[in-house]
């Protein structure tokens, strides 16, 4: 056999030091991409439990607050490991969409409210345990996750979450103008840009793919609004803006810094959710070892 070097650089060297010229750009890509998939599920979560908006406003933005500062602080344990804690793995700590149905099943069956919300906080806090003595003997346990058993389930719940992304693609669920033609073209039109960047460019930009496409879309929507009607009139006769209209009030009025309120609904230890939220976390510790095993190959 004829001996090949390998040479590689700052991204792909585990103890390089990537130049901030780089690494800001493809870090605020992480960012941007988590966003959505971090705060998404909490908001239909606090939607199935009828807590979303209106008097409960306060609360859903302290909730969105601490879904993005905990993940931040996750993903800086797991990438520097404090201690045995933390795997040195450069991926995204955040929520997990596979959590989704159950926490629907349990809103419904305790009858919404912030006592249901309570109830979910409170076995996840359980399962969050369980899953941390889980992580102590997951050696042993390692064999019990072949390859195909890890893919299968990371596929299934890439499968099941297939309804959140046509939501989305439509204009989300509350839209009044769902599966309108300008939001399904809008949507179509980040796609196409994210696939064609990702397939068709090397290097920073085929890594920054998501990146381009979030900024591709925000401009084509700017676009839209110059050159097509951005309200309409429903049957009632009622006008409301439509979907894919960019508003910048929320963020006009935000605080430029805010501290989040930690626990800002008190957990509830209920039966109800602890059962089924205990077993769907021995779901996604098989989920999380086919992504971090994904992930370590990749590199």
């Amino acid at each position: 056999m004829q001996n090949k070097t390998i040479s590689m650089d700052a991204a792909h060297d585990f103890y390089a030091k990537m130049p901030l010229a780089r690494a800001i750009p493809l870090g605020l890509q992480h960012v941007f991409a988590m966003f959505v998939g971090n705060l998404t599920p909490l908001l239909i979560i606090m939607g199935a439990c009828g807590i979303a908006g209106g008097e409960f406003a306060d609360l859903q933005v302290s909730v969105l607050q601490n879904a993005m500062f905990v993940a931040g602080v996750v993903t800086l344990v797991q990438l520097f490991a404090i201690g045995p804690i933390g795997g040195k793995v450069p991926i995204i700590m955040g929520t997990s969409s596979g959590f989704i149905g159950v926490f629907n099943s349990v809103a419904a069956t305790m009858g919404g409210g912030v006592l249901a919300y309570g109830a979910i906080m409170g076995a996840s806090i359980l399962g969050g345990l369980f899953e941390t003595v889980l992580g102590f003997f997951l050696k042993p346990l390692r064999r019990f996750f072949p390859a195909v058993v890890t893919g299968t389930v990371v596929l299934s719940i890439g499968l099941s979450l297939i309804s959140v992304g046509i939501n989305s693609f439509g204009g989300g669920n509350s839209a009044k103008d769902f599966g309108s033609m300008e939001n399904l073209l809008l949507a179509l039109f980040v796609l196409v840009v994210i696939l064609v960047v990702k397939h068709g460019c090397s290097g920073f930009l085929g890594s920054s793919a998501i990146f381009v496409g979030i900024i591709a879309g925000y401009i084509a929507a700017i676009i839209m609004g110059f050159v097509l009607p951005t309200t309409a009139v429903d049957a009632d006769g009622v006008e409301f803006t439509k979907a894919w209209v960019l508003n910048w009030d929320k963020v006009a009025q935000a605080d430029w810094f805010s501290v989040p309120k930690l626990i800002p609904v008190k957990p509830v230890f209920d039966l109800r959710a602890i059962l089924p939220v205990l077993v769907m976390f021995i779901v996604t510790a098989v989920e999380t070892v086919g992504d971090i095993s994904g992930v370590m190959e990749g590199g």
